[in-house]
């Protein structure tokens, strides 16, 4: 899977704010890494909550 590689620049002003959204963007690469290592982390974050939420349904 290629992937893109980001520079963001977010202003001072607007992180004191809260505020996340990044002032600009620019891509400044790409780069091929496998799906499973990518996505792997992102799985295993999930899944425990999803895990919980559905438990809690089937219960209820």
């Amino acid at each position: 899977m290629k992937i893109a590689i980001l520079k963001t620049s977010i202003s001072r002003k607007k992180l004191l704010k809260g505020d996340f959204t990044p002032d600009s963007e620019e891509i400044v690469g790409y780069e091929e890494v496998d799906e499973d290592e990518f996505y792997g982390p992102l799985v295993r974050l999930f899944y425990e909550r999803l895990k919980e939420v559905y438990k809690d349904s089937v219960h209820n």
